[in-house]
């Protein structure tokens, strides 16, 4: 342990000793070099010190040309690096703000694509409608409901149908001047009359809870096919005759049962239904009893 702390002396002092001469020399060889230059005269001595110092001189010379170009690289490293930062900073806003925007375009586009369906659809029909926006579900599978941005003040009514640019979504269950509650097709306590499309036989639309139907009273003698389609049955003065509802999706014929167990797949994406149509109940009695109507 002595000899290593008496070895990092020496290596100190030694340090030291070299430092120390050399400051000494450099002052000596400026001290000459500024008489030399005051007097002009370069004596032998003179020439003798110019090449001891001048090296020395060099040497301190090249240090600092390298340390000031290390200290310069070093600060724009720095600087670089600050606005290497700030353009980061400046590029993932920018890359955010577009992202959102293409968001909204991408909302814009399908909104639009929505509303053409639904505004085709309602051409299409004599119906007299009122369109409405879809601004809360009810999550129980028990009470399958929507509230609408429709009220009576824009003349809906307790039991008028709600359909959309596929085919039938439901009924308004109640009211308040600006919004309406609609009961879900697919809710186990709504019943529709429809028919199947190609057969023209009727039967009762029961919702599931589920999404899914259940088609009742289709007598076992009566062939029914999966994929064919039911379509509203028009009686009761609720649904206008022929709006798609959905198509059969399954079959069961039960050997002591007077009728078929039919499901029915809703032709309506009750998952992603936003814009809806209510027909108004006044303007249907009066299409329903135009001459000529079944």
């Amino acid at each position: 342990m002595r000899k290593q702390l008496h070895k990092k002396r020496d290596s100190r002092a030694h340090h030291l000793r070299v430092l120390a001469v050399s400051v000494l020399l450099l002052v000596l060889g400026v001290f000459f070099l500024v008489t030399t230059f005051g007097s002009r005269q370069f004596g032998p001595f003179h020439k003798i010190m110019m090449e001891i110092v001048g090296p020395v001189q060099k040497t301190v010379t090249r240090t600092g040309s390298a340390l000031g170009s290390i200290k310069h690289d070093y600060i724009d490293s720095i600087q670089n690096f600050f606005k290497l930062n700030e353009e980061k900073k400046r590029l993932t806003q920018q890359l955010q703000e577009t992202e959102a925007l293409l968001n909204k375009s991408r909302e814009a586009m399908a909104t639009n694509a929505s509303l053409r369906k639904l505004l085709d659809f309602k051409n299409s029909t004599e119906q007299p409608s009122v369109a409405a926006t879809i601004v809360g579900k009810d999550p129980s599978p028990f009470d399958r409901s929507v509230i609408i941005d429709q009220g009576a003040n824009s003349g809906i009514t307790k039991g008028c149908p709600v359909v959309c640019s596929e085919g039938v979504v439901g009924q308004i269950f109640t009211t308040s001047p600006n919004y309406s509650k609609v009961l879900l097709a697919i809710a186990p306590s709504s019943a529709i009359d429809v028919m199947l499309q190609g057969s023209r036989v009727r039967g009762i639309l029961k919702g599931t809870g589920n999404m899914t139907y259940r088609l009742e009273y289709i007598l076992t003698n009566v062939e029914v096919k999966p994929k064919e389609k039911v379509v509203t049955a028009g009686y009761g003065g609720v649904f206008p005759t022929g709006i798609p509802v959905g198509e059969v999706s399954r079959v069961s014929r039960q050997p002591q049962g007077m009728f078929h167990e039919i499901e029915v797949k809703p032709a309506v994406d009750y998952q992603t239904i936003e814009h809806l149509l209510v027909i108004r109940k006044n303007d249907l009695n009066e299409i329903l009893d135009q001459p000529g109507r079944p």
